[in-house]
């Protein structure tokens, strides 16, 4: 009996496999043509803004040339930090040595005293607000015992993140041929702080720091132009110009009666000067608030969806969103956007809860924006082998079925 069900498994799992398009939600014409908000002249020849609220891109200009990230690399150490204090490898109020002074590369510091034990919280702070190469390195030693091996994490971490065109040579950015990354992937390791570590996103909108009786001050001049920008980094190269990843979070409607916090997250690299930077990195976060509404197609759990499911002790269970179900669109523009849903034809148990099912597909007009997933909302256990064996013999039937009427 167990080999023919097997046999019968294997000819009906090409019928599981068909893919229903059911269309929901909100339904525009098919076939027209939308104009997207053209984005303000950028001067720089790299830069990208996302909705890291829903995760789309907004707009972009050669995002994946080739840069060189500069201090914006020490937004990988910042995250490595992160998930070593999560993970409880080190703590906040943990004394770490100082690196010594022939460890430390030109440029900025928190000029800590070689040898010196400093906390980690003060390291985060110097390392994050000032740059400090020192105060990197010396985190990166703490976590690993060596920058060496810190680095090494840094590119697997870059590699598990999708960072295919990243790769780094020290935990500071200091320019090097093998430090290289693009805007696009600063941008995905930008919007894994902010969605991974809120708790730590404070640490970014820090203006000043003084350590060892020395006031320096963030090299972010967004911290003082907009009162909405809460991070992240800046970086400079002598032969690529100056680079910001920034971010900031403003209230906007969600329908008529509720508000939402919308961040936004913009990567710009090549700037001409400090000032350019932060004027264009202000200009593009302008643009997606000021261009774009959130509309909220579904609320978390909402949908009440039923998926058939063989060989189980059920047989349906339900299909949900994870979470909100929320795309940014033209302002002003809801009646453009149009849904569809793909999922299997059905299931076969086991189903466990949270399983990605398949897929709500978002256009706005005739081009697709977004997706989002769908999941089990529900478990369902395999059945005993006599409701397996029946669900054999109705899928077997229902195959031969479906090729009886294919071949008429």
């Amino acid at each position: 009996m167990p080999a023919r069900l097997n046999s019968m498994c294997a000819r009906i799992a090409p019928l599981i496999a068909i893919v229903l398009f059911v269309t929901l939600g909100l339904v525009a014409s098919p076939g027209r043509t939308q104009a997207w908000p053209t984005a303000p002249k950028i001067a720089a020849p790299s830069w990208m803004l996302i909705d890291a609220t829903t995760g789309q891109t907004l707009a972009s200009s050669n995002p994946e040339s080739r840069i060189s990230p500069a201090s914006m690399a020490k937004m990988m150490t910042a995250y490595l930090t992160f998930t070593a204090l999560r993970d409880r490898k080190i703590r906040l109020d943990q004394n770490v040595a100082s690196p010594a002074e022939a460890e430390v590369p030109q440029g900025s510091r928190m000029f800590l005293l070689p040898g010196k034990n400093v906390m980690v919280s003060e390291l985060l702070q110097g390392m994050i607000t000032l740059g400090a190469h020192d105060a990197a390195i010396a985190l990166a030693k703490a976590i690993a015992t060596t920058e060496a091996a810190f680095v090494e994490s840094m590119n697997k971490t870059a590699q598990r993140l999708g960072m295919a065109n990243t790769r780094f040579a020290n935990s500071t950015g200091v320019p090097h041929p093998e430090n290289y990354s693009t805007v696009a992937d600063m941008v995905r390791l930008a919007n894994s702080l902010v969605q991974e570590f809120p708790e730590h996103l404070r640490e970014f909108g820090r203006r000043e720091l003084t350590y060892n009786n020395i006031r320096q001050v963030s090299r972010n001049r967004l911290l003082w132009l907009d009162n909405s920008v809460d991070g992240l980094m800046t970086g400079r190269s002598e032969t690529e110009g100056f680079a910001i990843a920034v971010t900031a979070h403003r209230p906007q409607p969600l329908g008529t009666r509720e508000r939402l916090q919308r961040r936004l997250i913009a990567v710009i690299a090549g700037a001409a000067s400090e000032e350019a930077r932060a004027q264009e990195g202000l200009k593009l976060l302008n643009f997606g608030f000021q261009q774009f509404d959130i509309l909220r197609l579904f609320k978390a759990d909402e949908s009440s969806e039923m998926i058939p499911v063989y060989k189980g002790t059920a047989g349906s269970a339900r299909l949900h969103f994870p979470r909100d179900v929320l795309v940014a669109i033209p302002r002003g523009k809801a009646e453009s956007i149009r849904t569809q849903m793909e999922r299997p034809a059905a299931l076969l148990a086991p189903v466990a809860l949270g399983q990605p099912v398949g897929r709500l597909r978002i256009w706005y007009g005739d081009t697709e924006i977004h997706q989002v997933p769908i999941s089990a909302a529900e478990s369902v256990k395999s059945a005993g082998l006599l409701g397996r064996a029946i669900d054999a013999m109705r899928l077997w039937w229902r195959a031969l079925s479906t090729t009886g009427t294919q071949a008429t």
